[in-house]
This record gives structure tokens, C-alpha cells and sequence, in this order.
């Protein structure tokens, strides 16, 4: 909660009690308890509120005059839609949905899924359709007040049975319900009187009332509310007679005024006191109170709020004993977890007002008294367990400063006397009640230049130590009476000087006194009769100020000082290991008084508050007056009981009880809700018990998980952690909002706990499990259609391509085929034709060169075609075809020319295939070479070799023939050629050669 208003209701109740012991008058009085008020400021639509129930999840919902609410302990959901104007029934049934009863809109029903709320009016006019205080029995009936009577609903079904009440001036809704230990289901009829149901014969009966059917009691009464007592009664609240005790079994009543102008009960509860015994909570028109059955007696809370108020409705939780009472400015909340830290006050009378309680010592032979020592008057004696107090007066008044006490249960004391008269000690005898001299007393109080006794304790060796602040201290055998202090005067003056004043002192383990002064922590030592420095003189640069208020001993013999700004703990060799600041937790710089407690924690007084030092967790933990402190400031009046499980601390009036094991134990593993879960922050309701299903554009989201237990804001500590996200746990302090963005597609377990500032966390941790769904490109399927898409695409390719290079496949061959067999016939036929026609002409004839010619060319075209059908045949795409046919055309030419060669070609290359492409620049670069070498070269020898390397296929082609020099242009196109087929097959042609020395040419192009 952001805002609070918490205010301290002191439950003051004037019982007196006079009883005569040696002339004291003892006071009897109970403790106060603490209210904590929730208003419009905190969130509430409006501040009269009528109804309240909580549900099966821990959340509490109110009825106000705006309309429903739900509230989670700092927050406040409202539900606007449908109007639902003086909500004066709310519930929840036995599968969480809550039901509502209103002066609109007849019966609504907010479903506990999915947190919406709708209404089922019975007339065409819900807008004045108006019901009341909604309730359902032991069976799961639903039942409801309105105009003219009451109504009995099947919460499946939603129908519903009216019993019709005898009309009177009465016009608002009629009736409220309640059932007893017995079972019976009672309707408190306003002024009908009151019914039982009857299920068998499923009739209203009139036992009391107007209505009645018995002769009496037939009282004039005006019902309000009622609450089911043990052993069949039923407490009765009315409009003017104040609260009526029925006895369901023998038919009689009683009642009960309130004391009150009124008299009238609006609103009751069942409760217990803080001692466990029975009491009703009870509610008028003017304010909160109780009512004590054994006594018969009501006490009504004053101060609450600062104005009369009306109750309208008290619901007390079953589950951690919550009050909440509804009223018309707000909530008042009595949270019994809140009030480990009691207040007792002083009795009125006993002493004048204002006092303070300075001193809180508890008797070492009887611990149930403990003595009040105050700033003026004297000492009260408090028995714990009659709550009685009796006034010990001073025979002349005296500020309290110290209380210790021998082991013959005399009570030493000193004080401050302003008025500057002796003596400042003084000796009380609890067994004789009386003051008494003795001359150790009489030694004691004659020194110091002004009766001002700060500081008194005795030693295990029977002396008593005083101290005054500026004047030093000074040590008195208790046997002889005699001055034993080992200091002399010009020492303690030389301690002192420079207004370094004695703040505080007490005695270390070994007897040596130890001083807090405002130069630091000093040991007495009595042999060398001086003071030394008992902590580093190069103290901890977080130490702002040496100045010491306060010292304590702990149990380790550590030694703790209070200081301005900040607490320390110095260990036995001198060395401080703990410093603690506002940094820590601090809120204000003066810090004094200190006590330990029975487990080791260390508390110290504050301006601001009452500080704990948790030992476990080494955590410090501020207290204040919403925690149930009479007042923030607590400096200097901390004290502990004989056993240390309880701590005093000293007010204005009054005193501070607080049960140290109760307010430090772990948290009880409270309910964990979560009251909200928004995407993009935009709320949505879901079904926590199932998995949360987003939306891939749905990745960014915040949890708001609480602690249901109701407590103060800053008593719960938060952590979560996102599995497989989180590393670790998230430690929020009180902060209870998980927030989450751009997650990756998967499965989430969302892990939450709350624990309380002592690091006590909730063993077991509640969860949600929360799944991203990923986006539609991100599915599996999507990826396997994909990849089958793909697979498919490049199958088809593949598919394409075969197909493509069998159709080119056929038509090489069929183009190789037509060439060969049209083409290529002509040719032959041509070349016959002409080589018959030579034969017929003479040498001399003048067509014979030009048939001979004729005859050659047709030979020529018809080598070339037959290259063509050779290359253009995929038959022929092998590189090993290519070779027989370059080594079968080179060897007839240079055995022709009778040149002797070389071939020298690769052992393994049947797999290797060339392009037709490829093929034809390949073979056409041989032929050209080939041709070449045997018109030009004049070689008698000549190899050709072939080579296969790293995908690239080499060839070089070499002769010893004449040469020639390949720098020298020439007007043939043959080395061109050449070189641009080489081009072609992205690859280079290399020409050695020179006059009288061979050529030998280099091709080089990658394959495959």
C-alpha cells in the first residue's frame, strides 16, 4: 500500500480496582492494540464501506457504496460494470466465484476464472431492483434479502424461492442471515423478528419478534445482525435494544444495553482477546468496541478516527484472525499479527501525566513484577499477570536514571534531582514496602556537587559504582562503606576535560569498568590507576562521530556502542568488526540505548524508531509506530526481561511489550496471489492453474504477485525467478511486480515466494507455468515445409535439368545423325562422283584442277563434318572418346610424314567429361597444333601429353623442328585462333619457340 493511515488505539478501560495495602492504591488496567485504518486515500472508490468477505485464493473483497471491490493488501480492484451501488452482500461459494448483492441490478456473480462480472436482474427494471446482505448456507444456497422478504437461490441454476415477510414500515431490504453450531440457518427479519428455516417443510418460523408465533416474547425490537455463540445461542444485535443474547434451545433471551445514547448494534463478530478468552466485536452508529461475555460489559474503542463513525458490517478471518470492520469513513483493520508489540499504559490517576518511563527492571526473585521507573514521582510496580499497578512515591520526587537490584531484593535507584536536594539514591525494601537509610546509601549520596546520579550498578565483588557525567565516577564498599576509588581526582579531570563527558558506563567480564564518553570508548584500569583508549584511535572512516551514548556487553563479550550516527561492535582484541549506519537502516543519527535479547539480537534506541539487529541475518530491522510503538522515540529506554524473550521499552505514559520470539520468528507461509498479470500493459484475466498461452507478439508481460497475509507493506519481502531465463532468484525488497520482455518462443516456469525483512523466506515457492508460442515462420512445421519446399524446388530443378540435358542429349543426336546421314551422304557421294570424274579427264583437260580441287575441298568439308557429328554426339562426352580420337588423328598424320611420336596420356579418367563446348576448343587447339607441326615444323620427333591435375587438364604439345620466333607478327589467323579458343575455355596457351630450336606449345584449362 502506498499510502496508510495507521493509528494507535489505546484500549483504555477504567476499571479501578481499589484495594488498601500499606496505604498505595492499586490500579487495575488493559493493554491497548493497535488499529490500522484503510481509507479513500489508499484506493478505496469511496469510504463508506458495508460488506467484506474474503475469498478461497486470500484476496478480500468489499462492498462499498460505489460498488465492489477486490483488494490484495496495497492495491484495490474496483468492478464498475454493471452498476452495483450499496453493496451489502459479497461472498464467495465453495468454487470461488463471489456473489454480490446491491441496490442495482439484482444478484451478480464475478466468475473466479475469468474475473468478469455478470448480473441477473428478475424485473425489466434492474436499475431499482435492490438486494441485500447475500449469504450462503452449509447446502451451497444462496441466499437474499429485498423489499417485500427473502429469497433461497440454486447457485447452479439461479433459481430462486421468495418468502414473502409481512409488510411493515420498513421498505428497505428485510432481513440478514446467520446460521448456528447446530446447523439451523436463522434470518434476522429487521422488525419481522427473527426466523428459523425449517428445510423440510422449507418454511420461514417467527421464534422471536413481531412475527412470532408464540404469545412471548413478542418485543418491539428492530434486528440488525447476528453471530451463532456456543452451545445454540445466538448473539443478537438491534436498532434499540442493544444486543440481545437468544437461547436457540430453551426459547429465552436476554439483553444487553451499550451504555450509549443509542443503544443500538449494527454490526457483530466473534472474537478472542488478547488472552485468548471469547469476545464479541461489536458496532454502532458511532463507533467500534467490544463486548466481554463473563462480564457483560462493552468497551468501545476511543480515537480510532477522529470523528464518529458508523460500522456497518465486522467480518473476522478465520484463517490469521483479521478484524476488518467496515464503516462509513473507511476500514478499520485489527490485525493481531501487527500487535506482537503491546502497548501498556498507565493507569489514569496513579500518577500526574505527563511521565515518562525511564527504567524497566524486572524482580529477580519474582519475575512477574517489574518495576516502572519514572521521570518524576517515583517508581510503579506492575504485576503481569493481575495487570495490576501500585505507585512506589519517592519521599521527595526524583527523575529516575537507574534500577538495580541485590540479591536481597532491595531495590537501589538513582536519580536526577532538579531541584538539587539530597539525597539522589534511594533504597526501597519490597518485602517491608518501604524506603530504607543504610549507611553505604547515606556514603553515596553525599557526593557529586549536585544530587545527579546517572549511572549505579554493583560489581561481583560487592562495591558500588556511581557516575555523574562531568564529574567522574566513584566506588564504595558495600561491607565497609569506605571510598574505594582508585582514580584520583586529577585523572578523572583529565578524562573528562575538553567536555568529554561520561555518557554511560558498565563493567566488562573481568571486572574493569568501561566508559562511553564523547571522545569514545575508555577502560578503567585500577592498578595503574588510569584510562586508556579500549578501541582504535584510527577508527572506521564510517564512524562520522566518537561521541558514545550508550554501551553493551552481548553474550561473546563483544563490546556494542550506541554512537551519533552510527553502532559498533568492538571484539575482545579492540578491533571493530561491525559498523552499521543509515546506510543500513538508520533514519536518524542519534542512536541510544541498547539490550540484547535471549537469542542474541542487538536493539538499540532511536529518535526514529527501535532498531533490531538480527543476528541470523545480519540484517537490521526498524520498528516504529506502525508497528505498534506508543512513540518513534525510544533512546535510552530499552530494557529486557530476566530471560531476554521479552524487551521493554520506556514512553511517554506508558511501555512497550514486545514478545521477541513472536515479532522476529519466520513468516508463516502466507498465501501468495497474483492480482495481476498484464501483456503490454494491458490487464488480462487467466487461469493461473493452467498454462498461460501468449501470443508470439505477446513476449512482453508483468506479474504482480503479493503476500495475502495483510500485513504492514514493508514486513513482506518479494523474490521471483523465471526458469529457463533466470540464472537466480530475483531479490525485489518489497517490490512484488515481475516484469518480462521479449522472450524467445518456448516454455517458462514462472517461480515466486515472499519471505520478511530477516531473510525468514516461504519454504515452498508458488509458481506459473507461462508459455510463448512461437511465430508461424518459427513452428516446426513451418521449417519442415520449408525445408521440403526446397527439397522439392531443387528436385524439380534437378528434374528439369536431367531432363533438359536428355532432350539436348536427343537432339544432338538426332542433329548428329541428319548430319551424318544426309549431310554427310551427299558429301561422299559428291567426292565419288568427283574422284570418277577426274579419273574420266585427261591431265591436260582444263577442268581437271578444278575437279581435283573440287574433290579435296569435298574431302575437307566432309573431315570437318564428321568433327561435327563427332562432337556434337553425347556419345562422345567422355574425355576418354576425345584422347582415342586426337591420338588416332595425330598418329596417321605423323606416321604419314613419318615422324616418329610420343603420346602420353592420363591412366584414370573415364569419369572425367567435358562439355560439348569444351570439347570442340579442346580438340580444335590439338588439330590446329597438330596440323601445324606437320606443315611447318620439319621435326623427326614429336610428343603429345596429356595431364590431369587438381582439376585442370593440362596439355603440351612438343617438337624438334625447325621453330620459329612467336614475336613476330604474322598475317595468319592461326595463332589467334588459338588463343582465343584457350580463351574460351577460361584457360592459357603458352607458345615456346625459336629458329633451329623445336616449339613446344602449353594449354592449361580447369575441368569439372
Amino acid at each position: 500500500m502506498t499510502l496508510r493511515s495507521s493509528f494507535r488505539i489505546h484500549f483504555i478501560i477504567a476499571l479501578l480496582c481499589i484495594f488498601i495495602t500499606r496505604y498505595k492504591p492499586v490500579y487495575a488496567q488493559l493493554p491497548a492494540i493497535t488499529f490500522e485504518v484503510i481509507s479513500s486515500k489508499d484506493g478505496l472508490p469511496g469510504n463508506t464501506v458495508l460488506s467484506a468477505t474474503r475469498d478461497h485464493s486470500g484476496f478480500m473483497w468489499f462492498g462499498t457504496r460505489q460498488c465492489v471491490v477486490r483488494y490484495d493488501g496495497a492495491t484495490f480492484q474496483p468492478y464498475t460494470s454493471p452498476e452495483t451501488n450499496f453493496v451489502t452482500g459479497v461472498v464467495a461459494d465453495h468454487e470461488n466465484n463471489v456473489w454480490i448483492s446491491s441496490d442495482r441490478n439484482g444478484i451478480c456473480r464475478i466468475d473466479a476464472i475469468s474475473l468478469q462480472m455478470e448480473c441477473s436482474p428478475k424485473t425489466q427494471e434492474p436499475d431499482i431492483e435492490t438486494t441485500g446482505f447475500f449469504f450462503i448456507d452449509k447446502n451451497n444456497n444462496g441466499w437474499y434479502s429485498d423489499r417485500e422478504g427473502v429469497n433461497r437461490m440454486d447457485l447452479k441454476t439461479r433459481k430462486t424461492k421468495h418468502y414473502a415477510f409481512r409488510k411493515t414500515m420498513y421498505v428497505w431490504t428485510k432481513a440478514s442471515f446467520t446460521e448456528d453450531t447446530d446447523g439451523n440457518l436463522w434470518v434476522i427479519g429487521r422488525d419481522n423478528g427473527l426466523f428459523r428455516y425449517d428445510p423440510l417443510k422449507d418454511t420461514l418460523y417467527c421464534v422471536f419478534g413481531a412475527d412470532s408465533h408464540d404469545v412471548a416474547p413478542q418485543e418491539p425490537v428492530l434486528l440488525s445482525d447476528a453471530r451463532a455463540g456456543e452451545n445454540g445461542i445466538l448473539w443478537i444485535g438491534s436498532y434499540n435494544m442493544g444486543l440481545i443474547r437468544y437461547d436457540t434451545h430453551s426459547n429465552t433471551y436476554e439483553h444487553y444495553s451499550t451504555g450509549r445514547i443509542a443503544n443500538q448494534i449494527n454490526a457483530l463478530e466473534n472474537g478472542v482477546d488478547e488472552n485468548g478468552n471469547a469476545i464479541l466485536w461489536v458496532g454502532d452508529n458511532s463507533g467500534l468496541g467490544v463486548f466481554r461475555p463473563e462480564q457483560k460489559r462493552f468497551y468501545f474503542f476511543s480515537d480510532v478516527l477522529p470523528n464518529p463513525y458508523e460500522v456497518n458490517a465486522i467480518v473476522r478471518d478465520k484463517q490469521d484472525g483479521i478484524v476488518w470492520a467496515c464503516t462509513s469513513d473507511g476500514i478499520i483493520k485489527y490485525n493481531p499479527v501487527s500487535n506482537v508489540i503491546r502497548a501498556l499504559w498507565l493507569p489514569k490517576g496513579i500518577v500526574s501525566f505527563p511521565v515518562t518511563v525511564n527504567v524497566i527492571l524486572a524482580d529477580i526473585e519474582y519475575p512477574n513484577i517489574v518495576y516502572l521507573g519514572l521521570s518524576h514521582t517515583g517508581i510503579v510496580q506492575w504485576n503481569k499477570v493481575t495487570n495490576e499497578f501500585t505507585l512506589i512515591r519517592y519521599p521527595d520526587g526524583g527523575d529516575t536514571r537507574w534500577i538495580t537490584q541485590r540479591p536481597d531484593r532491595t531495590l537501589w535507584i538513582g536519580t536526577n534531582r532538579w531541584n538539587y536536594k539530597r539525597p539522589g539514591i534511594f533504597v526501597y525494601d519490597p518485602e517491608e514496602e518501604r524506603f530504607i537509610s543504610t549507611p553505604l546509601s547515606e556514603q553515596a549520596n553525599r557526593y557529586f556537587s549536585v544530587p545527579f546520579f546517572m549511572y549505579g550498578l554493583f560489581d561481583k565483588h560487592d562495591r558500588l559504582w556511581i557516575g555523574n557525567s562531568d564529574e567522574g565516577i566513584r566506588i564504595l564498599d558495600f561491607n565497609t562503606g569506605k571510598n574505594a576509588t582508585p582514580w584520583p581526582d586529577a585523572m578523572q579531570h583529565s578524562l573528562i576535560q575538553n567536555n568529554n563527558l561520561i555518557n554511560d558506563m558498565l563493567l566488562d567480564t573481568d571486572g574493569t569498568i568501561l566508559l562511553g564518553t564523547m571522545q569514545g570508548i575508555y577502560r578503567g584500569d585500577e592498578r595503574a590507576g588510569n584510562f586508556v583508549l579500549a578501541e582504535p584511535a584510527d577508527i572506521d572512516d564510517r564512524i562520522q562521530d566518537r561521541s558514545v551514548n550508550s554501551l553493551l556487553l552481548d553474550k561473546q563479550k563483544n563490546v556494542w556502542a550506541a554512537r551519533w550516527g552510527s553502532l559498533t561492535k568492538t571484539d575482545r582484541d579492540g578491533k571493530i568488526s561491525l559498523v552499521l549506519t543509515g546506510e543500513d537502516g538508520f533514519v536518524d543519527r542519534q542512536i541510544a540505548g541498547l539490550a540484547e535479547d535471549h537469542a542474541g539480537n542487538v536493539w538499540a534506541g532511536n529518535y526514529e524508531g527501535l532498531y533490531c539487529y538480527h543476528a541470523t541475518s545480519r540484517k537490521l530491522k526498524r520498528f516504529t509506530v506502525n508497528d505498534g510503538l506508543i512513540n518513534n522515540n525510544t533512546m535510552g529506554r530499552i530494557y529486557t526481561s530476566q530471560d531476554g524473550k521479552e524487551l521493554y521499552v520506556g514512553h511517554q505514559n506508558g511501555i512497550n511489550i514486545i514478545n521477541v520470539a513472536r515479532i522476529l520468528g519466520p513468516v508463516e507461509n502466507p498465501v501468495l496471489g497474483i492480482s495481476s498479470f498484464k501483456i503490454h500493459g494491458k490487464e488480462h484475466f487467466v487461469d493461473f492453474s493452467k498454462p498461460i498461452e501468449l501470443a508470439p507478439d505477446e513476449n512482453a508481460f508483468s506479474v504482480d504477485f503479493i503476500a495475502l497475509n495483510y500485513r504492514k507493506h514493508h514486513d513482506n519481502e518479494y523474490a521471483y525467478y523465471l526458469e529457463d531465463f533466470d540464472k537466480e532468484w530475483n531479490y525485489s525488497g518489497t517490490n512484488h511486480q515481475a516484469y518480462f520482455t521479449n522472450l524467445n518462443p518456448g516454455t517458462y516456469i514462472l517461480h515466486m515466494k515472499t519471505g520478511d525483512v530477516l531473510g525468514n523466506w516461504s519454504p515452498e515457492a508458488s509458481s506459473i507455468r507461462i508459455e510463448v508460442m512461437p511465430a508461424y515462420y518459427e513452428t516446426l512445421w513451418f521449417k519442415l515445409l520449408i525445408i521440403a519446399t526446397i527439397i522439392a524446388l531443387l528436385y524439380a530443378f534437378y528434374r528439369y535439368r536431367i531432363n533438359q540435358i536428355i532432350r539436348l542429349q536427343h537432339v544432338r543426336n538426332r542433329i548428329s545423325a541428319d548430319l551424318h546421314d544426309e549431310l554427310g551422304s551427299s558429301l561422299s557421294g559428291i567426292s565419288i562422283m568427283g574422284t570418277l570424274a577426274r579419273k574420266e579427264l585427261s591431265q591436260t583437260h582444263p577442268s581437271a584442277s578444278f575437279i581435283e580441287r573440287m574433290v579435296e575441298e569435298t574431302q575437307q568439308i566432309s573431315s570437318s563434318l564428321d568433327d561435327i557429328v563427332w562432337n556434337i554426339s553425347p556419345r562422345n562426352d567422355a574425355l576418354s572418346s576425345l584422347i582415342a580420337r586426337m591420338t588416332r588423328y595425330a598418329s596417321e598424320l605423323f606416321e604419314a610424314k613419318q615422324i616418329h611420336y610420343n603420346f602420353a596420356m592420363p591412366k584414370h579418367f573415364e569419369h572425367i567429361k567435358l562439355s560439348m563446348e569444351q570439347r570442340r576448343n579442346f580438340y580444335l587447339i590439338f588439330k590446329e597444333s597438330v596440323n601445324n607441326l606437320i606443315k611447318y615444323s620439319h621435326c623427326s620427333n614429336a610428343s603429345v601429353q596429356v595431364v590431369v591435375e587438381r582439376k585442370k587438364l593440362l596439355m603440351i604439345i612438343e617438337d624438334d623442328g625447325v621453330g620459329f620466333n612467336p614475336e613476330i607478327p604474322r598475317d595468319r589467323n592461326g595463332l589467334l585462333n588459338l588463343k582465343a579458343r584457350a580463351a574460351s575455355l577460361k584457360g592459357t596457351l603458352n607458345i615456346l619457340s625459336d629458329t633451329g630450336k623445336g616449339t613446344k606449345l602449353r594449354l592449361e584449362f580447369p575441368i569439372g
